[in-house]
Parts: C-alpha cells; structure tokens; sequence
C-alpha cells in the first residue's frame, strides 16, 4: 500500500503582522500623549499675600531731664592724726575709756606723761623771773638816782658818756634778762601742758600705739584718730560727666548723691553732697575724681542709719540739678551706637542717626536727631529694610511724658 505525500502549510506574509504590531504601538503612543495633555488638573491657587511685621513703637517728646550718674567709690577720713609728745618722759596712764572704736570729745584728755620734773622746771623758771624782774626794779632805780645827779651836774656830755651815766646799757640787760626769764618760765609751762595729750577735734580712736609706763622720747607716736564730723568718697567719673554736676567748691551747693553698700541692711542708703574735683585724673588716666561730702558719717545723730567706714567700697548715683530738653528713650531702641528706627506716616521703616548726651545701662538721652512725635521702633526686625512697610502695634505704648516722676537715667561709670 503505497503512502500519499504530506500537504506544505500554507504561505504567511511576515511585514503584515509587523505593520499590525506598530499600528497597535502608536495607537498606545498617542492615547497616552492625549492622556498627559488632557489629564485632570487641580485649579492654581493665587499666591499668599506676604503679613505685614507688628512692631512695638514709641512717641517721643523731648522733656526737660538729666541722667542719674551711677560710680564707684572709697571712703576716706576728712580728719585723720597720730598724736605724739614732743617732749621726753615716762607715759603715766591713759585716761579712763581711751580703746580702739571709743569716741572721745575735742578738748578730752586721752593721755599723761608723769609731770614731776616739769613741774619743777616750771618753778625754777618762775623763780628766775622773780629774780629778772626784781634786778630790773632796782636797775630803774638806780637809772633814777643817775638821772638826778647828771641834771644836777649843769652840763651837757656828748650822747654816749650821757647814755653810760645815766645807766641805759644795764637797764637794757635787766629788761633783756627778765624777757629771757619769762620766756623760759613760759616754755616750762607748755612743757608742762604737754605732759597731757588731748583729742584736737571730735574723733574715734584708731589705734593705741603705745602702753601705760613707756619711756618715751621727743615727737613718739602715742595714739591715731579718725575725725567723726565728715567723711570723704571719692568717685572715679568719665570726664564728660562733670558739665552736669555742680559742686559746693564752685557753687555753693553740690549735686545730690545716694550712697549704698551691699553691706547695709534692707537696702539703707545714705545722703552726700558733690563737693569738689580734684586737679588730677586717677592713675589710668581716664577718669576725673570727684569728692563726695558725707556728714555724720557714723551716723551718730541719726540712729538706725548705716554708718560709713573706711576704705569701703561705695555705690553712689548722682542726681544732677541742670537739665536740657532731651528724648529719653530705652538703650534697646538704639541700633549701634548712633541710629534709631523710626516709622514714618505712611507706615514704613526708616533709619535716623541721632545725637547720644548720654548713654547708661538702661536708658539713653537723645540730644539731637528726632523731633517731637516721631514714632521710634522698640522691636527687634529680622531682616529690616529701609522702606519697609510696618505696622505699629499700640500707637501710645510708651509717651514720653510718662516717664517717672524723678528725672535721670542710671549709667554706669
């Protein structure tokens, strides 16, 4: 049985089907291009308008007024000795209550030498003036008898043999030797008066310097004292700060000074008086010194004061009297040492250099540079710009006309 032959596939076209598959790619292509062009978009939105900054501002006004000088200082002692003796002797004895810290009286007797032998010389220097002045009585006697006889002689001697007969030379001497005498009699009683030491003006003693029973020679140191009628404090103050002071030296009436100490209770203060400045800058040379007056420094009339002592050191503010038409405006409004924010009528910031009379911790006092009514930024900016627009929160946030009722900035010296 004889097989018949297999039957060949039929012929295909290959560029059909490749012709079919881009058709099928760029048909792909083109819907996803109209997708992408013609997708869903969300609507713009329009952009956000920038805030406009608040800031703090203040109105100012320019007022009479003067800074409140703040500076350091030493007490010192206006009055301030060491007695001694200036004569030689044995210290006998101190008077009663004569201690370190004790008050004594001007004219009180504080000590005393022993006054035996000067009581002694006292009486031969007296006796010896008796006796001068005894041979001066009978040497004008003598002159008298010498007068009677050279008148009764009827003639005339030359000017020296007349000065020798009528004894003019010996009633010289006698009138010299009792001078001489008295002298000596006068040098024994202040020898004498010297063997007590007293106090020469109303003090507190410092010091004993020596003990009961001491042989002591001329001009020995005995016992030191402190005057207590007025202290001194003596300030270290910037140069400039003078045009505003008046001193009791040169205007009868010093400015007014508080003094405290971190030392007093309940923030005590005490009262003094700018009395003058001294002719030399302190030892850096950049500073002038003042000397404050302070009465009753102990407090001795004024129970319950604190009392001033020596080589303390001292915080003092001074009120100065003179005043000039100033802007006083908070230290944190200055920009650098010489500028100033202000917001102008249309909102929008400007800068200002001003003027500085003076500049303390605090506050500042504008001499020059704004006028009455202008707006003065307080705030901090970021990023300020001139022209910037602003916004002033609270138009009367701060008045210069509210400010307190005792005048002055504090600056630190």
């Amino acid at each position: 049985m004889s097989s018949a032959p297999l039957a060949s596939p039929p012929h295909r076209h290959p560029w059909r089907a490749r012709l079919a598959a881009i058709a099928i790619v760029a048909l792909a292509i083109a819907l996803a291009g109209y997708w992408l062009l013609h997708r869903p978009q969300a609507p713009k939105r329009a952009p956000a308008e920038r805030p406009v900054p608040s800031v703090e501002v203040m109105a100012v006004a320019h007022q009479p007024d003067a800074p409140v000088i703040s500076a350091h200082g030493r007490v010192l002692a206006d009055k301030a000795t060491t007695l001694s003796t200036s004569i030689n002797g044995r210290l006998e004895a101190f008077a009663p209550g004569v201690e370190p810290g004790r008050r004594v009286a001007r004219g009180q007797w504080l000590a005393r030498f022993e006054a035996t032998d000067y009581e002694l010389a006292l009486r031969e220097a007296e006796a010896s003036l008796a006796s001068a002045e005894a041979d001066l009585a009978s040497e004008q006697g003598e002159q008298i008898r010498a007068a009677a006889e050279y008148k009764s002689f009827g003639r005339d001697l030359p000017p020296a043999r007349r000065a020798l007969v009528l004894r003019e030379p010996q009633l010289r001497a006698a009138r010299a030797a009792v001078e001489t005498a008295r002298a000596q009699r006068d040098r024994a009683r202040a020898d004498l008066a010297r063997t007590e030491v007293t106090a020469p003006f109303d003090a507190v003693i410092q010091e004993k310097l020596v003990g009961e029973g001491a042989g002591l020679g001329a001009y020995a140191d005995i016992v030191s004292l402190v005057g207590i009628e007025r202290f001194w404090v003596r300030l270290n103050l910037p140069q400039e700060a003078l045009s505003w002071l008046d001193t009791h030296d040169a205007d009868g009436q010093g400015s007014r000074v508080a003094l405290t100490s971190p030392a007093w209770p309940n923030d005590q203060t005490r009262e003094g008086e700018v009395w003058s400045v001294l002719p030399g800058l302190e030892e850096g040379g950049l500073m002038t010194q003042v000397m404050v007056a302070v009465e009753d420094p102990l407090a001795l009339a004024h129970p319950g004061a604190p009392a001033l002592r020596l080589d303390d050191l001292l915080e003092a503010r001074l009120y100065p009297e003179r005043t000039r038409p100033l802007i006083r405006l908070p230290v944190s409004a200055l920009r650098g040492n010489r500028q100033v924010w202000v917001l102008d009528g249309k909102d929008r910031l400007r800068m200002r250099e001003v003027e500085l009379a003076h500049r303390g911790d605090d506050t500042a006092l504008i001499e020059a540079g704004l006028s009455n009514g202008e707006r003065v930024v307080l705030g901090n900016l970021a990023n300020p710009e001139a022209g910037m627009a602003l916004q002033a929160r609270g138009e009367e946030v701060a008045e210069a006309s509210d400010a307190p009722e005792a005048s002055g900035q504090e600056d630190s010296a």
